[in-house]
């Protein structure tokens, strides 16, 4: 068991923050043009409200990996997998995005500190 460190705060916060930032912005500027053109699947009734959904429980996520990384005393073991799947998905926004989108940059960082705070 691990305590909890500034970095492991840190972490937190940044996962926080890129779930904020996904939550509205996010939400506003990819989802809702997206949206504009009416039902992406038109025979599936239910996919703009299925799309919403999955864009903000994908934020919740976020929300709830960063209460794991900064809970007091968890698991290593845990923290450093939470730190390398933000890390895994900093590169795949990299790969898929070609730098075009800049969330590469607050996953890589999250999962960077969660890996310090793992060993501090």
């Amino acid at each position: 068991m691990i305590g909890t460190s500034i970095w492991l705060l840190m972490s937190a916060a940044v996962m926080v923050i890129t779930a904020i930032l996904h939550s509205t912005g996010g939400a506003s500027s990819v989802l809702g043009p997206m949206l504009e053109g009416g039902n992406p699947h038109p025979d599936m009734e239910i996919a703009p409200t299925l799309l919403r959904y999955l864009w903000h429980s994908l934020s919740a996520f976020m929300v709830l990996s960063a209460a794991a990384v900064a809970w007091p005393d968890t698991p290593r073991g845990l923290v450093i997998l939470i730190g390398l799947f933000w890390i895994a998905l900093g590169l795949a926004d990299i790969a898929t995005s070609h730098f075009k989108h800049p969330g590469w940059i607050p996953m890589g960082l999250a999962g960077i500190l969660a890996l310090i705070g793992a060993y501090r």
